[in-house]
This record gives structure tokens, sequence and C-alpha cells, in this order.
């Protein structure tokens, strides 16, 4: 079923949500350099312009790590270097906009299953340099899964893409987080305010307080400076889950839902989401 618009409360919710989420990422991608961390893309550098590319250059180097990981997979050096070599695959497969083609964002998916086998085998001891490339990895896809729940055309698949954005943010709040740990010499007020960000577009509202305190009083931070960012994020984090669980609560009620497609493309209104172009965020 699409998007049932006819409560204007709703509406109302959803819109503001993700109207709010364009405007929010183009700020803190701008401000606190998120994304163009331990040399990954930057903001401009994923939707911006240049030429389409296409590599193959890093599939030797991806089977032999790859070897490794299958002869023994606790294997964190391999697993390390698999989050590494497939986010500099998808760096080289992209379009003439910028953007990751198919295979780029499925490179970007095997380096997060990397990650996530890599912090599993090391039981959390994670290093830096990994923690760089899996934010990167995390931070691009958490844009694209956002971008696609634009262009959904049922309230369940919109709710799908929406929570593994989630689940991205989520996981990028980890590699931030061991980058402060593992780091603290480095660390600054920014450093906090990127953590922050990520944890309350992930729902996670007490975390992302901590982290906003720390920035405070962290180097290159003030109360008054990280105030009005802090108050945005914070927001957006709640409008977003409280978004999410309205969705969640419309295709319970939508007959069908339990299908394999969460009741077809029929009725409603449009996807609220659409408008938002990529280029906006």
């Amino acid at each position: 079923m699409l998007f049932d618009l006819q409560s204007p409360r709703r509406r109302r919710v959803v819109q503001v949500v993700f109207g709010g989420l364009a405007v929010i990422f183009a700020i803190s991608f701008v401000f606190l350099g998120v994304g163009t961390g331990g040399g990954g893309f930057s903001f401009s550098d994923l939707f911006g312009g240049g030429g389409g590319s296409s590599s193959t250059a890093f599939d030797s180097d991806i089977k032999a790590a790859e070897a490794r990981v299958a002869a023994n997979p606790n294997d964190t050096v391999a697993l390390g270097n698999l989050v590494r070599l497939h986010y500099s695959a998808a760096n080289s497969n992209t379009s003439s906009s910028g953007a990751p083609t198919s295979d780029g964002v499925q490179h970007l998916r095997e380096a997060a299953d990397a990650w996530n086998k890599y912090v599993k085998a090391g039981n959390g001891n994670i290093a830096p340099a990994v923690a760089v490339y899996a934010l990167n990895v995390f931070d691009l896809l958490a844009r694209v899964d956002f971008s696609q729940a634009r262009t959904d055309t049922s309230t369940a698949e919109a709710l799908t893409d929406v929570n593994a954005a989630v689940d991205d943010w989520k996981s990028a709040a980890q590699a931030q987080q061991a980058r402060i740990e593992k780091q603290p010499k480095s660390v600054n007020a920014n450093s906090y305010l990127t953590l922050a960000q990520y944890l309350y577009l992930a729902g996670d509202t007490k975390g992302g307080d901590r982290a906003a305190a720390r920035a405070k009083t962290a180097k290159g931070g003030s109360p008054a400076s990280v105030q009005g960012q802090i108050k945005q994020f914070m927001q957006l984090g709640q409008q977003l889950q409280a978004a999410i669980k309205q969705l969640t609560k419309q295709q319970q009620q939508t007959p069908g839902a339990g299908g394999a497609t969460g009741g077809g493309a029929t009725g409603g209104g449009a996807n609220p989401l659409n408008g938002l172009g990529t280029g906006g965020l």
C-alpha cells in the first residue's frame, strides 16, 4: 500500500522528519567533517560532479583476504583488510555524478559485513585505522539506504530501508566511539559532535546526550557553540523515531501487511520522501 496521507498529522510528521534529515545532513557533513576521515569520500565527492569510474584493481587482494578468512574466520588482520579493500573498491566504482554504482554499493555492504565479523573476532579490540574506514562505509550506506527510502512506493519497503539507515548510523557511532577511545590525544569537540549526531539518529538519546556533554568541554568546544548543533540532532532523532513508529503502526493496520511485500502498491498517496533530491542532502 502506498503511503496513507489522509491524516494531516501523519503527513506532517513524516514530511517534517525526512525534510529535516535533508537539511541536517547538509549542515552536519559540512561543519562536522563527517565522512571525510581516513582518505574516504567527502560529501561533495559522493554526490558532486566528476567522471564515472569502475575498477577491478582490488579484486585479487580481496580474494586473497577472503581466502585467509576462510582458513581462519578469526583473522582480524584479514578482516580489517577486507573492510579497507571493499571500501576502496567502492570508491573506484562510481557513476558520472560521483555516487556509488550498484557494484560500489555491494562493496560497501561487503565492507560492512567484514566490519561486523572483525568486531566480533577481536572482541571489540578495534584498530583506529580500520575504524576510520568503517565510519566512512556506514556513513555512506546510511545515505544510500535513506535515499532509497525516499523513492520506495510502499510503507513496508520504506520502513525496511529507513531501519537499515538507522542500523548504519548505529555502526557508524560504534566506529566513531572506537576512534575516540583509541586516539584520545586527537579528540576534540567535533569528535564528540560527530558521535552525538550518529547516536541521536540511531535513536540512542542517552548516548547522544553523553557525547554532547563531552563535546561542550572538549578541545575546541564551548556550551554555546555546541548547543545549537546538538539541539538539531537531538530533535531530529526523536522525530525520526516517532515517524518510524507511526509508519510501523500504519503498516500493521494495512490489509495484507503480513504478505511478502507488505501489501500491494494501491491506494493512499505519493511517497512523502519523494522529491528530496539526493544532491540536496
